[in-house]
């Protein structure tokens, strides 16, 4: 799976997810895609849920994102998934919030 993230005039993320075939398909759309590539967030996704699903059955993901290693960290709620002509549109709210503060209770 390759996930590409992008600015866009009109929505602050269009985040792009391919199901490629092999790793030379892979190598082939890196090679194309390349000269626009500004920079490499590296992130860590921490993903929540009841244990009857409670969130995941109402299509809803709550997430703690950690950025680069530099103390960063956003919590999201993405929920109210719709799918139109395969393409998924869904309501995100993220906050950032104290890295530490999360990091002692995890």
């Amino acid at each position: 799976m390759f996930h590409c993230s992008l600015l866009s005039p009109f929505n602050p993320v269009l985040t792009a997810s391919i199901d490629l075939p092999c790793a030379e398909t892979l190598a082939r759309l890196w090679n194309v895609l390349s000269p626009f590539h500004l920079q490499t967030h590296f992130q860590e996704n921490v993903f929540f849920d009841g244990a009857a699903a409670e969130l995941s059955s109402k299509r809803a993901v709550l997430c703690l994102r950690f950025y680069n290693s530099d103390n960063r960290c956003i919590v999201s709620l993405k929920a109210k998934a719709v799918i139109v002509n395969g393409i998924s549109r869904v309501e995100e709210d993220e906050e950032e919030i104290d890295q530490s503060a999360v990091l002692t209770v995890l």
